[in-house]
């Protein structure tokens, strides 16, 4: 009962993919219009304004080199690396999958894990936050422009009328909710910090609803069932991905000197992706189209993957720590360890 409390989520994810595809006929009576995803989105969109610590990045500039590398990494190399490494399984891979895996090269890094993460190994965790925040803040404009600029890159251009109102759809349900969100910060800080967990979990909860309405929309179209047979490909193509990304900002870092603690948060900064923005974006970027389910499975596979990565990682870190190792975060392997 303790490991499924910790992980609720991660089964609650497998349980909304499931439940998309029973309830794929079903899906239409639940989500008339799709009124009810785009009320559940507003509100995810909301509680993000809420949470955000928007405030936290003018209050920590003390380590510029960090937090331009960081940002760079986040919103330039990571979707170099996607855009120069999947023409080359261009044939395996359908064309569908291919814009999810841009849609999650794209996204800014987590919120909250990788702050946890951070502060558990020992690593520079104000940088953490204000990394978070700046990423996840610029993430509200860059990231669909990006996604439109890689998928058009890959000759798979959406026409531009459909890419003004993608983006008109965009600013209506994603910017109003987080401006408003913001703004009720301003007024409701230290209530926003104080119950900051229970506005996880209810965004969480949410996250869950939008899988499933997601799933049951794609398990719905009669094709999806040769996306099934074509999962194992791009599975172990993510997997290598978040390593080789994770080796190359540890190599950044060491190539600009960063200090110990400061490499630590590169480490769990620099390669992770945020599901709880990632999610309700892709659900208005890709709005009534039945590639949605589809988009959204690399973002579900990479997930668990970068969770249970830095859980090892941490667990690496904190050993070396304690056998007196001072070059805990230079030898760190994302092979080694146990789980989170």
């Amino acid at each position: 009962m303790s490991w499924l409390k910790k992980n609720w989520f991660l089964v609650g994810l497998l349980i909304a993919m499931v439940s998309g595809f029973l309830l794929a006929e079903r899906g239409a009576l639940l989500n008339p219009g799709g009124w009810t995803n785009r009320v559940i989105v507003f509100v995810l969109f909301l509680i993000t304004g809420v949470k955000l610590p928007s405030d936290r990045i003018r209050q920590d500039l003390s380590t510029p080199r960090l937090h331009v590398f960081l940002q760079i990494f986040i919103f330039v190399v990571t979707p170099l690396y996607f855009l120069t490494a999947v023409p080359l399984f261009s044939e395996a891979f359908d064309g569908q999958l291919i814009v999810g895996i841009f849609a999650l090269a794209v996204l800014p890094t987590a919120v909250s894990s990788c702050i946890v993460f951070t502060q558990n190994a020992g690593g520079n965790t104000v940088a953490a936050v204000f990394n978070a925040a700046l990423a996840n803040t610029a993430g509200i404009f860059l990231s669909p422009i990006l996604l439109s600029v890689l998928i058009s890159s890959s000759g798979r251009a959406l026409p531009m009328s459909q890419l003004l109102d993608t983006l008109q759809g965009l600013a209506l349900n994603m910017l109003v909710p987080i401006v408003i969100g913001q703004v009720l910060r301003l007024r409701m800080r230290a209530w926003a910090d104080r119950y900051s967990k229970h506005l996880g979990v209810a965004s969480n909860v949410f996250i869950l609803i939008v899988v499933v309405f997601a799933f049951a929309r794609t398990g719905a179209n009669p094709n999806f069932a040769r996306y099934a047979t074509e999962l194992l490909g791009p599975l172990v193509y993510l997997l290598a991905s978040h390593l080789i990304l994770i080796a190359l900002v540890l190599l950044g870092a060491r190539l600009l000197k960063l200090g110990h603690e400061d490499r630590i948060t590169a480490l769990f900064v620099g390669p992770e992706k945020t599901l709880a923005l990632g999610a309700p974006l892709l659900t208005i970027f890709f709005a009534g189209q039945d590639i949605l389910g589809v988009a959204l499975l690399p973002l579900v596979i990479y997930h668990p993957w970068q969770l249970f990565v830095a859980g090892i990682m941490v667990n690496r870190i904190n050993h070396k720590r304690a056998l007196g190792g001072a070059g805990a975060a230079e030898t760190t392997s994302p092979g080694s360890g146990t789980e989170e």
